[in-house]
């Protein structure tokens, strides 16, 4: 038997043309041809979308950063009921002032830091209108997200596959086990005849 790796995987794709294969390894083999061909085009996929994502993420950032502003705002009162945010950090709400892009006045309710009090000055984001909004998005989140997208094809089309080969080795070897007990209980009874 060839050491080769690459002979090996040959015979394991089912590319060797042994004449001694059963039908079930042949179909057995083409699973796993069809797997090894489907990985591949899911890395290529998967780099393709994650090139594409990482894109919509520079526009979004380009975007936001053109219509979002960072304005002072004064906290007219203390912090109210203090809670942690999905981050694990501790946030509460206070009413504040700010001034639109525009010069116009604003109130409204925003969320700070549980220290702060009545008078202090913090930094929240606003649109074009001075609404609040949220902080643009920043380049980690971009790469994240393209990386998430980019690896997560490929890896879930690769655990897929995987599961399709195990479960086709699985049923072509009880199948196999099973004719082999079948063509034994028929040659048994003579070979124990022949062999007295």
């Amino acid at each position: 038997m060839s050491q080769n790796p690459f002979a090996r995987f040959a015979r394991w794709l089912g590319l060797d043309r042994n004449p001694l294969r059963r039908r079930c390894d042949r179909v057995e083999a083409v699973v796993r041809l069809v797997a090894v061909l489907g990985a591949m085009i899911a890395i290529v996929a998967g780099v393709i979308l994650g090139v594409r994502e990482y894109g919509v993420g520079l526009r979004a950032e380009a975007e936001q950063s053109r219509v979002r502003h960072l304005v002072s705002a004064t906290l007219t009162e203390n912090v109210l009921a203090p809670r942690l945010s999905a981050a694990g950090a501790a946030v509460g709400h206070a009413q504040a002032t700010w001034k639109a892009p525009d010069g116009t006045p604003r109130t409204g309710v925003i969320d700070v830091s549980p220290t702060k009090s009545a008078g202090d000055v913090v930094q929240i984001w606003t649109d074009g209108t001075g609404a609040i909004a949220q902080r643009p998005q920043d380049r980690e989140t971009t790469i994240v997200a393209a990386l998430t997208v980019g690896t997560g094809v490929p890896l879930t089309t690769a655990a897929f596959l995987a599961m399709v080969v195990v479960v086709t080795r699985s049923v072509n070897q009880r199948r196999a086990r099973r004719a082999w007990e079948a063509q034994w209980t028929v040659v048994e009874p003579t070979w124990r005849i022949n062999g007295r």
